[in-house]
């Protein structure tokens, strides 16, 4: 499975800068459906039911919040993609990934298959001010690695309470009554106190040095081509960023990404093409859509597009274009 990385203009701020700034969203502001942002105390959680026909896992690809993400799977299992190595989560369990963690889900199967996913921000349980509340529960989760995800596992009993919390927090923040949000941030604060008392149980994976080499070309790998996505990129052109041979190239893809260079830009190229659908207010005709990607000819970039998607282009925005979107429920808000 391809890893390309969801880059953001919040990739590159600090741990320290997002504990003394949180970004306000205009309530005037449409939230953007399906795309990551920041959330704020205007929006202190977001909380999320998924499953495989949404476009999180469609035209899904690997990313990375600034808030903490909290996933139980309801039915079915689902595979969760993590840098160089993969985790199976089965019905009834969960994991929390950490903020900057680059990650993706993928159903293992075509069958029924339901998540819950909650997001929030840390300073809505530690404010934006350095305490030593802060560094005791927050300050070593955010630098250290061994934080990067924690499993839950609904056998045990202090994982499975964790899990009901967190069931909790998602009925509430849908919930019509008056004072769900509170009862559901009143939730985050008990999950975090039991998480923070279960540190020693988190997960910790050290990269063999084939991997840190193999993730060093990689991340070389996926600048060159995020940057010329829409020109011809041939394989002697990835090689030589990764300064390695064509075949090493090509092993490298295979062991950090379980893809070929080839796929992996194609994958991009196509998930590029979905995310400027999704937004595309004035119906740019596909042909134009297919060169500013890097496809040459629009007939293999629909048979591409398909193939990754599941569906056509055309389809595909008659189906998850914002503006359309917006204007069948322009009454509706998301939490």
């Amino acid at each position: 499975m391809a890893m390309e990385i969801k880059k953001s203009k919040y990739d590159t701020i600090e741990d320290s800068q997002l504990l003394g700034e949180i970004r306000y969203l205009d309530p005037a502001d449409e939230l953007p459906k399906y795309s990551d942002y920041p959330l704020s105390l205007l929006t202190p959680i977001l909380a999320r039911h998924l499953n495989p026909s949404d476009p999180v896992f469609v035209g899904g690809k690997p990313h990375k919040h600034c808030e903490f993400e909290f996933t139980t799977v309801l039915k079915g299992s689902v595979t969760v993609h993590l840098g160089n190595f993969s985790l199976h989560i089965k019905a009834g369990d969960g994991i929390c990934i950490k903020r900057g963690v680059p990650h993706m889900f993928e159903p293992d199967s075509e069958k029924k298959m339901e998540l819950e996913v909650i997001h929030f921000h840390h300073a809505l349980l530690f404010g934006t001010t350095l305490t030593m509340l802060t560094n005791r529960n927050l300050a070593g989760i955010l630098s250290n690695k061994d934080f990067d995800y924690t499993i839950f596992d609904h056998t045990l009993a202090e994982h499975k309470a964790i899990l009901n919390r967190a069931h909790d927090v998602y009925k509430y923040m849908h919930s019509e009554e008056h004072g769900g949000e509170m009862r559901a941030i009143s939730a985050i604060f008990d999950i975090w106190g039991m998480y923070v008392a279960m540190q020693t149980e988190i997960v910790d994976i050290p990269l063999t040095k084939q991997q840190a080499l193999d993730n060093m070309r990689i991340d070389k790998a996926m600048e060159y081509i995020s940057e010329h996505y829409a020109e011809d990129i041939l394989l002697s052109d990835i090689s030589e960023v990764c300064d390695v041979s064509d075949s090493e190239c090509c092993r490298t893809f295979q062991r950090a990404l379980h893809s070929s260079p080839i796929d992996y830009i194609n994958r991009y190229r196509v998930y590029a093409a979905a995310e400027f659908l999704t937004n595309d207010v004035r119906n740019t005709p596909m042909s134009d859509i297919a060169l500013m990607v890097g496809f040459n000819y629009a007939s293999y970039f629909n048979k591409t597009f398909k193939r990754y998607i599941g569906m056509t282009p055309m389809q595909y925005r008659k189906k998850y274009n914002k503006g359309e979107l917006y204007r069948k429920s322009q009454h509706e808000f998301r939490i």
